[in-house]
């Protein structure tokens, strides 16, 4: 009975070490951004003028030239996200001015930024 005792005050430090080192190996800073083409980018969504219309948005995709697929793909979500929730429309049917889905359209840059401009579709 006393080896088995001190067995277990030998083990249960060793474990306890163990798991606070496979713990630490855990990324704590995970980003609650989505990642698009394989990208995290930052993005910006908002109304053109909520006075107006909340229906008519713009979207900014910071440093866009990470990936020029992933820039369309984020600014189509972002402006379906925009359109559903933010703007209050219930549908995700927009009229974009550049339609990120469209991969011949050419994107417009400002500052290494891509901007998007899209009305929800009532």
């Amino acid at each position: 009975m006393m080896g088995a005792m001190k067995s277990a005050k030998t083990v249960l430090p060793v474990i306890l070490v163990l798991g606070a080192v496979a713990l630490s190996g855990c990324d704590k800073s995970k980003s609650k951004r989505p990642a698009y083409d394989g990208v995290e980018f930052k993005i910006k969504t908002k109304p053109v003028d909520k006075k107006v219309s909340r229906a008519d948005f713009i979207v900014e995709i910071k440093d866009a030239a990470q990936s020029l697929d992933g820039t369309r793909l984020a600014a189509a979500h972002a402006g379906v996200r925009y359109c559903l929730t933010e703007a209050g429309y219930g549908t995700s049917d927009i009229i974009w001015d550049v339609n990120p889905r469209d991969p011949e359209a050419q994107l417009r840059l400002v500052d290494g930024d891509a901007v998007f401009q899209g009305t929800c579709e009532l």
